[in-house]
């Protein structure tokens, strides 16, 4: 799915979470988690996942650093395209965890946007608790699947 075209009420928080950004990017280094890798090699895909707390669908600053690190990498090489999907634990409503998915995917993708990384290459989505990479039963909290994945993937030349 395509990034939407933006619409006048979604510029202040992009600005805003721009700001944010440049004073993270400012303050803090990528930690050992999130160092700048290569881009993958033709036709090949890296992984990367951003972590959130529970009922949260807040950045934190490793988060961040990955964002950063992807953002950096596809500045130079305008082959590579992106794909965000957002997932949750299964703690709560089915319809709650959806919703929450969106919202996860919805920040790594503005945050990406904001990083320099054009929405044009960016394709996302979310499954709320459904594909969890951690099989759990009904109210089980699990980290693991608070996440955000992303692919990053270069066209075969």
């Amino acid at each position: 799915m395509p990034y939407p075209k933006l619409r006048p009420a979604t510029f202040m928080p992009i600005l805003a979470l721009a700001a944010f950004l440049a004073g993270c990017a400012a303050q803090t280094a990528p930690t050992s988690d999130a160092v700048i890798t290569p881009p993958p090699p033709p036709g090949e895909r890296t992984h990367y996942q951003i972590f959130f707390k529970s009922d949260s669908a807040a950045l934190d600053k490793e988060g961040k650093a990955v964002i950063a690190s992807i953002a950096s990498v596809a500045a130079n090489d305008k082959s590579l395209s992106v794909r965000v999907i957002g997932k949750t634990d299964r703690v709560g409503a089915p319809p709650v965890n959806m919703a929450l998915s969106k919202r996860r995917a919805e920040v790594v993708l503005d945050a990406l946007v904001v990083a320099g990384m054009p929405s044009a290459r960016i394709d996302w989505g979310w499954t709320g608790e459904r594909g969890a990479p951690v099989p759990t039963a009904d109210e089980k909290s699990e980290p693991r699947n608070r996440v955000v994945d992303i692919t990053v993937a270069k066209e075969a030349e």
